[in-house]
Protein backbone atom coordinates (compact mmCIF):
# COMPACT_ATOMS: atom_id res chain seq x y z
CA UNK A 1 0.00 0.00 0.00
CA UNK A 2 2.88 2.40 0.75
CA UNK A 3 4.08 2.91 -2.81
CA UNK A 4 7.40 4.59 -3.44
CA UNK A 5 7.50 7.87 -5.29
CA UNK A 6 8.76 6.11 -8.42
CA UNK A 7 5.94 3.54 -8.36
CA UNK A 8 3.09 5.97 -7.64
CA UNK A 9 1.84 7.07 -11.06
CA UNK A 10 -1.93 7.64 -10.96
CA UNK A 11 -2.92 10.96 -12.52
CA UNK A 12 -6.11 12.78 -13.47
CA UNK A 13 -7.04 16.11 -15.04
CA UNK A 14 -8.82 18.68 -12.85
CA UNK A 15 -9.12 22.43 -13.46
CA UNK A 16 -7.04 21.91 -16.60
CA UNK A 17 -4.04 20.57 -14.65
CA UNK A 18 -2.70 17.02 -14.41
CA UNK A 19 -2.62 15.92 -10.76
CA UNK A 20 -0.74 13.02 -9.22
CA UNK A 21 -3.02 11.28 -6.72
CA UNK A 22 -3.64 8.07 -4.80
CA UNK A 23 -6.97 6.72 -3.56
CA UNK A 24 -6.57 3.77 -1.18
CA UNK A 25 -8.73 1.70 1.13
CA UNK A 26 -12.14 0.11 1.29
CA UNK A 27 -14.87 1.81 -0.76
CA UNK A 28 -17.35 1.34 2.10
CA UNK A 29 -15.33 3.54 4.48
CA UNK A 30 -15.67 7.34 4.75
CA UNK A 31 -13.16 9.34 2.69
CA UNK A 32 -10.32 11.19 4.38
CA UNK A 33 -8.60 13.69 2.04
CA UNK A 34 -5.07 14.48 3.21
CA UNK A 35 -3.39 17.74 2.18
CA UNK A 36 0.41 17.60 2.10
CA UNK A 37 2.77 19.60 4.24
CA UNK A 38 5.18 21.96 2.49
CA UNK A 39 8.06 20.48 0.50
CA UNK A 40 6.76 16.89 0.46
CA UNK A 41 4.82 14.72 -1.98
CA UNK A 42 1.94 12.36 -1.26
CA UNK A 43 4.22 9.47 -0.26
CA UNK A 44 5.21 11.38 2.92
CA UNK A 45 2.04 10.08 4.61
CA UNK A 46 3.56 6.59 4.84
CA UNK A 47 4.19 6.70 8.64
CA UNK A 48 0.44 7.14 9.35
CA UNK A 49 -1.19 5.54 6.32
CA UNK A 50 -1.60 1.96 7.55
CA UNK A 51 -3.29 3.02 10.79
CA UNK A 52 -5.54 5.58 9.11
CA UNK A 53 -6.70 2.98 6.59
CA UNK A 54 -8.33 1.06 9.45
CA UNK A 55 -10.96 3.79 9.58
CA UNK A 56 -10.90 5.61 6.25
CA UNK A 57 -10.62 5.41 2.51
CA UNK A 58 -7.78 7.85 1.87
CA UNK A 59 -7.30 10.38 -0.91
CA UNK A 60 -3.83 11.90 -1.28
CA UNK A 61 -2.61 14.26 -3.98
CA UNK A 62 0.33 16.51 -4.86
CA UNK A 63 -0.70 20.16 -4.95
CA UNK A 64 -0.05 21.92 -8.24
CA UNK A 65 3.64 22.42 -8.93
CA UNK A 66 4.81 19.79 -6.44
CA UNK A 67 5.60 16.09 -6.64
CA UNK A 68 4.39 14.73 -9.98
CA UNK A 69 1.54 17.22 -10.44
CA UNK A 70 1.53 19.83 -13.17
CA UNK A 71 0.70 23.50 -12.76
CA UNK A 72 -0.94 26.36 -14.60
CA UNK A 73 -0.50 30.11 -14.33
CA UNK A 74 2.04 31.45 -11.85
CA UNK A 75 -0.65 33.55 -10.14
CA UNK A 76 -2.57 30.34 -9.34
CA UNK A 77 -0.25 29.33 -6.50
CA UNK A 78 -2.70 30.23 -3.72
CA UNK A 79 -4.41 28.28 -0.96
CA UNK A 80 -7.78 29.17 -2.51
CA UNK A 81 -6.67 27.57 -5.78
CA UNK A 82 -5.29 24.50 -4.02
CA UNK A 83 -8.66 24.14 -2.27
CA UNK A 84 -10.52 24.48 -5.56
CA UNK A 85 -8.18 21.87 -7.06
CA UNK A 86 -9.06 19.40 -4.32
CA UNK A 87 -12.77 20.05 -4.90
CA UNK A 88 -12.28 19.39 -8.62
CA UNK A 89 -10.25 16.22 -7.93
CA UNK A 90 -13.09 14.95 -5.73
CA UNK A 91 -15.57 15.65 -8.52
CA UNK A 92 -13.51 13.68 -11.06
CA UNK A 93 -13.27 10.76 -8.61
CA UNK A 94 -16.98 11.05 -7.81
CA UNK A 95 -16.36 11.70 -4.12
CA UNK A 96 -19.26 13.89 -2.93
CA UNK A 97 -17.93 14.57 0.59
CA UNK A 98 -14.76 14.02 2.60
CA UNK A 99 -13.14 14.67 5.94
CA UNK A 100 -10.45 17.11 4.75
CA UNK A 101 -7.32 17.24 6.88
CA UNK A 102 -4.19 19.30 6.34
CA UNK A 103 -0.92 19.47 8.27
CA UNK A 104 1.08 22.70 8.63
CA UNK A 105 1.12 24.37 5.19
CA UNK A 106 -1.53 21.91 4.10
CA UNK A 107 -3.81 23.04 6.93
CA UNK A 108 -4.05 26.42 5.22
CA UNK A 109 -5.44 24.73 2.12
CA UNK A 110 -7.83 22.67 4.26
CA UNK A 111 -9.09 25.88 5.91
CA UNK A 112 -9.72 27.47 2.52
CA UNK A 113 -11.51 24.31 1.39
CA UNK A 114 -13.83 24.60 4.38
CA UNK A 115 -14.61 28.23 3.60
CA UNK A 116 -15.12 27.67 -0.13
CA UNK A 117 -16.58 24.14 -0.29
CA UNK A 118 -18.27 23.40 3.04
CA UNK A 119 -20.98 21.35 1.30
CA UNK A 120 -18.25 18.86 0.33
CA UNK A 121 -17.09 18.45 3.94
CA UNK A 122 -17.99 15.86 6.53
CA UNK A 123 -15.39 17.33 8.93
CA UNK A 124 -12.27 19.51 8.96
CA UNK A 125 -8.87 18.70 10.45
CA UNK A 126 -6.18 21.34 11.04
CA UNK A 127 -2.88 20.03 12.43
CA UNK A 128 0.17 22.17 13.29
CA UNK A 129 -1.78 25.12 11.96
CA UNK A 130 -1.22 28.86 11.78
CA UNK A 131 -3.06 31.01 9.28
CA UNK A 132 -1.28 34.34 9.69
CA UNK A 133 1.14 35.66 7.04
CA UNK A 134 4.11 35.68 7.07
CA UNK A 135 5.11 32.23 8.32
CA UNK A 136 7.15 32.51 11.55
CA UNK A 137 9.37 29.45 11.83
CA UNK A 138 12.58 30.81 13.39
CA UNK A 139 12.51 28.55 16.47
CA UNK A 140 11.18 25.39 14.86
CA UNK A 141 14.60 23.74 14.55
CA UNK A 142 15.39 24.20 18.26
CA UNK A 143 11.93 23.01 19.27
CA UNK A 144 12.28 19.99 16.98
CA UNK A 145 15.52 19.03 18.73
CA UNK A 146 13.77 19.36 22.08
CA UNK A 147 10.94 17.07 20.96
CA UNK A 148 13.41 14.52 19.56
CA UNK A 149 15.30 14.52 22.85
CA UNK A 150 12.12 13.89 24.83
CA UNK A 151 11.10 11.07 22.50
CA UNK A 152 14.52 9.49 22.79
CA UNK A 153 14.39 9.68 26.59
CA UNK A 154 10.96 8.03 26.49
CA UNK A 155 12.30 5.20 24.33
CA UNK A 156 10.20 6.17 21.30
CA UNK A 157 11.48 5.07 17.88
CA UNK A 158 12.61 7.98 15.72
CA UNK A 159 10.94 8.37 12.33
CA UNK A 160 13.70 8.87 9.78
CA UNK A 161 12.34 10.84 6.77
CA UNK A 162 12.89 9.23 3.38
CA UNK A 163 14.48 11.31 0.62
CA UNK A 164 11.69 10.14 -1.71
CA UNK A 165 9.12 12.00 0.40
CA UNK A 166 10.63 15.28 -0.82
CA UNK A 167 11.09 14.43 -4.50
CA UNK A 168 9.50 16.79 -7.03
CA UNK A 169 9.62 17.13 -10.79
CA UNK A 170 10.26 20.85 -11.18
CA UNK A 171 12.26 22.94 -8.71
CA UNK A 172 10.95 26.33 -9.83
CA UNK A 173 7.32 25.23 -9.69
CA UNK A 174 7.84 23.69 -6.25
CA UNK A 175 9.32 26.95 -4.98
CA UNK A 176 6.37 28.92 -6.39
CA UNK A 177 3.92 26.48 -4.81
CA UNK A 178 5.17 27.44 -1.38
CA UNK A 179 4.64 31.19 -1.72
CA UNK A 180 0.87 30.91 -1.22
CA UNK A 181 1.02 32.39 2.29
CA UNK A 182 2.22 35.66 0.75
CA UNK A 183 -1.01 36.15 -1.18
CA UNK A 184 -3.87 35.54 1.26
CA UNK A 185 -4.81 37.04 4.65
CA UNK A 186 -5.50 35.32 7.96
CA UNK A 187 -8.85 33.54 7.75
CA UNK A 188 -8.98 32.28 11.36
CA UNK A 189 -12.04 34.25 12.42
CA UNK A 190 -14.06 33.16 9.38
CA UNK A 191 -13.81 29.52 10.47
CA UNK A 192 -16.11 30.27 13.39
CA UNK A 193 -19.08 30.13 11.02
CA UNK A 194 -18.52 26.51 9.99
CA UNK A 195 -21.32 24.02 10.63
CA UNK A 196 -19.17 20.87 10.34
CA UNK A 197 -17.12 19.27 13.16
CA UNK A 198 -13.59 20.69 13.38
CA UNK A 199 -10.51 19.02 14.86
CA UNK A 200 -7.46 21.18 15.62
CA UNK A 201 -4.25 19.62 16.95
CA UNK A 202 -0.70 20.79 17.54
CA UNK A 203 2.51 19.61 19.16
CA UNK A 204 3.79 21.04 22.42
CA UNK A 205 7.13 21.78 20.69
CA UNK A 206 5.65 23.69 17.73
CA UNK A 207 5.83 27.45 17.22
CA UNK A 208 2.27 27.29 15.87
CA UNK A 209 0.83 26.09 19.20
CA UNK A 210 -0.59 29.44 20.30
CA UNK A 211 -2.06 30.09 16.85
CA UNK A 212 -3.62 26.61 16.75
CA UNK A 213 -5.22 27.10 20.16
CA UNK A 214 -6.54 30.51 19.08
CA UNK A 215 -8.09 28.99 15.96
CA UNK A 216 -9.71 26.18 17.94
CA UNK A 217 -11.12 28.65 20.47
CA UNK A 218 -12.66 30.73 17.66
CA UNK A 219 -14.69 27.76 16.40
CA UNK A 220 -17.80 26.94 18.47
CA UNK A 221 -17.60 23.25 19.32
CA UNK A 222 -14.10 22.92 17.87
CA UNK A 223 -12.00 20.12 19.35
CA UNK A 224 -8.38 20.78 20.32
CA UNK A 225 -5.76 18.08 20.91
CA UNK A 226 -2.32 18.80 22.38
CA UNK A 227 0.39 16.37 21.27
CA UNK A 228 3.21 16.00 23.77
CA UNK A 229 6.82 15.43 22.64
CA UNK A 230 5.84 16.60 19.17
CA UNK A 231 7.30 19.30 16.94
CA UNK A 232 6.15 20.86 13.68
CA UNK A 233 5.22 18.16 11.20
CA UNK A 234 3.51 15.96 13.79
CA UNK A 235 3.17 12.78 11.65
CA UNK A 236 6.97 12.53 11.64
CA UNK A 237 7.26 12.63 15.44
CA UNK A 238 4.49 10.43 16.84
CA UNK A 239 2.69 8.85 13.89
CA UNK A 240 0.60 6.47 15.98
CA UNK A 241 -0.60 9.31 18.21
CA UNK A 242 -1.43 11.39 15.13
CA UNK A 243 -3.34 8.54 13.46
CA UNK A 244 -5.18 7.57 16.64
CA UNK A 245 -6.38 11.13 17.19
CA UNK A 246 -7.75 11.17 13.65
CA UNK A 247 -9.30 7.69 13.93
CA UNK A 248 -10.91 8.47 17.29
CA UNK A 249 -12.42 11.63 15.83
CA UNK A 250 -14.18 9.46 13.24
CA UNK A 251 -15.87 7.44 15.96
CA UNK A 252 -16.94 10.59 17.78
CA UNK A 253 -18.55 11.82 14.56
CA UNK A 254 -20.61 8.63 14.43
CA UNK A 255 -22.04 9.02 17.96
Amino acid sequence: MCLSYQQSNKTLIANGVEFHYSLDGEVSKPVLALVNMASVNLTAWEPVLTTLLKSYRILRFDIRGTGKSGWGEENAFTFSQYADDLAAIMDVLQIPKAFVLGVAYGARTAAQFALRHETKLTALGLFDVALTPPVEQSQQKALAAQARGLLDAAGEIEIVPKKSWRFYENRDAALNAHTAHQHEPDTSELLGNLKVPVLVACGRQDMNLNAAQRIANAIPGGRFELMEMTGHGSPFYRPELFANIVNNFKYELML
